[in-house]
């Protein structure tokens, strides 16, 4: 008699799987967010809780964004008491999160259709696909597998839960199971935005998850009843995120109205486009890069556009016409959908057109479907249709080439996150940014990299002539070489292109200080006193100038 059930055997597989494809990132480093909200964010350090639920996410860094995630933070924070600014634990902590995440998706789709090897492949696929690493090898991709996490826990509470109301039980809201799910539902999107979606996904498993002899609507009558707090949930926090919680536009991070944030009909056509792209990353991943992006479609009949109008439409008409017979199928496609919706840009414009990470879940129903299609491929070509038992072998040789290539896609791109200048160079080969130019211009900095760093400086303001930071960057390194004439124009330009960018009156300020040039520092600060003309640090600051003047 085995010592291990099946379970148990299959989620040792996983974990010794996970940490296989992921050893070679354990020892990468931290950077770009994780600058933000880790390494540079006095609230993480100091471990301010409070401030983690009334502040947006970046706060602690002197810094604004629309983001408000308090759990992710708490999580880091945590982390941080524990090892500093060692990197290897928090990518130990991402990387036992997502294999957890794996063995809860077995557990939920096991439960749900009985099938265990199509279970067991599409989870095997979810656990390396190398679309995943943009969650889990970088650091601030936490949100990505901490959400991921309490929903598929709630999930599976739910799943217990819906096994007491078919077993007979009267249907209690305050079944311990049920307030489990509850309380999974606040984590997740305390952890990230994107999980207020996750009533959707109960829904989803409810309906599937009840009798099969009830009808359609009968089921639906019941996963309203069932699901109806979830929602009063959600529309809450959506509440408070356009009011008390709005940090920075949070339903248009755009900033303004353009073509793309006013015209639905826009976003629909760039959503196919990013459709196109996402289906070729999935089953083929290949370039895989951080920086992605396209241009807006204003025309359906653009080929890739229309195909991935053809995607959506299709994969639509198919989830629907599948729900009674092949209902693993509707599952799946609808899975797909609901999960990627508050990244699609239909409703709101989001931080960007397209990114590897929007995939961690949505990719879960494709690989449903497509692993429960393969195998009863193969189930149909059982022997003795063909004597060799060959064409189910082919299909064996050939899924275990693919996983195989999944794998080693997944320890190449590991390596890219190694470090931020190996990480921004690669980045680059497939995307000339301003932003990406510019940290790397940075990591050539913390490198003492000089030459390399004013480079790159100039070729991003060579992109984006009207942004501050570069400029201020390239002050910065002219500072460093000791070119103070450089340094001084280029802090100046900076001032000029964004008049209310402190860090460069700041650095103008202590660069005549350097020279003893008081009188020009005091008059850096006032012109941004009378900016800020609340801000009492800059008050004492002068006053302390006037008196080393005396």
């Amino acid at each position: 008699m085995s010592l291990l059930n099946t379970k148990t055997k299959i989620a040792l597989i996983f974990a010794a799987v996970g940490l296989i494809l992921y050893a070679n990132s354990l020892n990468n480093q931290m950077f770009w967010d994780d600058q933000d909200i880790i390494l540079n964010n006095q609230y993480v350090q100091n471990f301010d809780w409070p401030k983690f639920f009334s502040e947006n996410q970046i706060a602690g860094a002197g810094l604004t964004s629309n983001y408000w995630r308090p759990l992710m933070l708490t999580a880091f924070s945590i982390e941080w008491q524990l090892w500093n600014d060692w990197a290897p634990g928090y990518h130990l902590i991402n990387l036992l999160l997502h294999i957890a995440n794996t063995i809860l998706l077995y557990s939920i789709t096991v439960r749900l259709f009985r099938l265990p090897w199509v279970s067991f492949l599409t989870s095997l696929i979810f656990l390396i696909h190398p679309l995943q690493t943009e969650a889990v090898t970088y650091v601030s991709g936490l949100a990505d597998v901490l959400s991921t996490f309490f929903i598929f826990l709630g999930i599976l509470f739910y799943c217990k839960f819906r096994l007491t109301q078919n077993s007979g039980h009267n249907f209690r809201y305050f079944h311990k199971y049920y307030g489990y799910t509850l309380l999974c539902y606040i984590a997740a999107i305390l952890s990230k935005d994107t999980a207020v979606v996750m009533p959707a996904m109960l829904a989803l498993t409810d309906f599937f998850a009840l009798p099969s002899e009830l009808t359609v609507k009968q089921r639906l009558f019941k996963v309203v009843k069932n699901i109806w707090p979830f929602f009063l949930l959600a529309g809450l926090y959506l509440l408070l995120r356009a009011t008390a919680l709005n940090f920075s536009n949070t339903f248009n991070v755009y900033g303004e109205e353009n073509l793309f944030t006013e015209n639905f009909g826009v976003r629909l056509l760039a959503f196919f486009r990013a459709m196109a792209i996402y289906f070729q990353l999935l089953f083929w991943p290949n370039n895989l890069h951080m920086e992605r992006g396209f241009d807006i479609p204003h025309n359906l009949l653009i080929p890739d556009v229309f195909v991935g109008g053809l995607l959506v439409f299709g994969l639509i008409t198919a989830a629907f016409l599948c729900i009674k017979k092949y209902p693993i199928i509707s599952f799946g496609i609808f899975w797909f959908f609901i999960r990627l919706f508050p990244n699609s840009n239909l409703l709101i414009p989001n931080s960007g057109l397209i990114y590897e990470h929007w995939m961690y879940v949505p990719m879960i129903g494709i690989f449903l479907v497509m692993s429960y299609l393969a195998l009863n491929v193969a189930e149909a070509f059982r022997p003795p249709l063909w004597k060799p038992k060959g064409f189910r072998y082919i299909l064996a040789l050939l899924l275990i080439f693919y996983l195989a290539i999944l794998g080693k896609k997944t320890i190449a791109r590991n390596n890219d996150w190694q470090d931020p200048i190996t990480f921004y160079n690669q980045t680059l080969k497939y995307s000339q940014t301003y932003r990406v130019l510019n940290n790397l211009g940075m990591a050539y900095a913390d490198a003492k990299l000089s030459a390399e760093a004013i480079e790159t400086y100039q070729k991003a303001i060579n992109l984006d002539a009207h942004n501050a930071v570069a400029y201020h960057n390239l002050g910065n390194s002219y500072k460093e070489i000791g070119n103070r004439g450089q340094a001084v124009k280029n802090f100046e330009t900076a001032i000029e292109k964004q008049p209310d960018f402190f860090f460069s009156y700041y650095a103008l300020a202590q660069l005549y200080l350097d020279e003893k040039n008081y009188a020009s520092a005091i008059s850096v600060l006032e012109k941004l006193q009378k900016l800020n003309p609340a801000d009492q640090k800059i008050a004492r600051l002068i006053e302390q100038i006037k008196r080393l003047r005396k």
